[in-house]
């Protein structure tokens, strides 16, 4: 376990770290100085997590999100008096090098994804009702390309499909848009996804048509976009919103949920291999989740390590960090 002095609500791996298991964490204290910190799991003792560096960051952190391909880089999303702004930091001698900013290009910043592309300096950030690619290799940052007016509305999360690189999603209150970066047009919409707001969506980084999204309807939901009318799962074991869910980076079959009832869940979709059927995804009725009860307060981020397939990080709103491995009898049913 890990504690924060303030409330937070963000982590990320540091996902140019495929060596050892090690994120980002950031605060939103109201008054004090926030702090972005850069932890790592212990390679002695699992749950044990230790600080690698403390960084002042002003205003509440709403996001984060690390470079693919530089350790040093990442985003952050913060409050900055009544408007919410992007900045990119470099983590130089310890202090953060500001690189970018989105103040005064785009306002009220929501979400930050990386190109999955490592050798690109795309992002993509999504505001309220637009969502603009930038590149910040042009003159400190251009839009390369971006949504028109109007076509999006009340923009929530945003996931860049990794093994289509020309594929982003984003949640639209209750709906599902796709977006072809090409022409920034929509290939995909799911009118009510979730039954209230979509908080997450998370593109499998294994399996190109797989999308998980995460709803305050406390259901958890993968899609098939090759057969988009209706999910292949649905299920509702949390008893609250549901703030994200993530596929593991290395096996689409596990799938991680957080939730503002301080539970987080890890759900196996497959059948096992003695069942006879294989890689079959699971009936949302015979789905049950192995369940972590280490938080007392509302899990608002859940991230797998770069590093080790096996694990993943846990953040609540009360700054507790908990790190937690696949039950060894769901890692083996995956291997065996």
């Amino acid at each position: 376990m890990y504690g924060l002095k303030y409330s937070a609500r963000c982590a990320t791996s540091v996902a140019a770290c495929r060596d050892a298991s090690k994120w980002l964490v950031a605060t939103t204290a109201l008054r004090e100085e926030n702090e972005v910190h850069i932890i790592e799991q212990e390679e002695e003792a699992s749950d044990h997590i230790s600080c690698k560096g403390v960084f002042s960051h002003r205003g509440e952190v709403w996001d984060i999100a690390a470079s693919p391909a530089d350790e040093k880089l990442f985003f952050t999303v913060y409050l900055d008096g009544q408007s919410q702004e992007a900045a990119l930091w470099e983590a130089v001698d310890g202090k953060l090098e500001p690189k970018f900013s989105s103040k005064g290009k785009q306002k009220n910043v929501r979400k930050v994804v990386w190109s999955p592309d490592t050798a690109s300096d795309l992002v993509a950030l999504g505001s309220a009702d637009a969502l603009k690619l930038w590149n910040l290799s042009r003159d400190g940052g251009a839009v390369s390309s971006a949504t028109g007016a109007g076509e999006l509305e009340n923009v929530g999360a945003v996931s860049w499909n990794h093994l289509n690189h020309n594929l982003l999603c984003v949640s639209c209150s209750d709906s599902l848009q796709c977006l072809d970066l090409r022409s920034m047009s929509q290939t995909i919409t799911v009118e009510k996804a979730h039954e209230m707001g979509v908080r997450d969506v998370d593109f499998s980084k294994t399996n190109q048509n797989l999308l998980a999204s995460a709803g305050d309807d406390c259901h958890m939901c993968v899609w098939d976009l090759r057969k988009a009318q209706s999910p292949v799962v649905k299920v509702s074991n949390h008893s609250h919103w549901v703030w994200q869910a993530k596929f593991n980076p290395y096996h689409e079959a596990l799938v991680v949920t957080s939730s503002s009832d301080s539970l987080v869940q890890l759900w196996h979709l497959t059948e096992d291999e003695e069942e006879g059927r294989g890689n079959e995804i699971k009936s949302s009725a015979e789905l049950k989740p192995h369940t972590f009860e280490e938080h007392e307060d509302s899990v608002y981020s859940v991230s797998w390590s770069t590093g080790d397939p096996w694990t993943f990080l846990s953040l609540s709103y009360d700054g507790r960090v908990m790190c937690n491995q696949v039950p060894s009898s769901v890692k083996y049913k995956i291997l065996l």
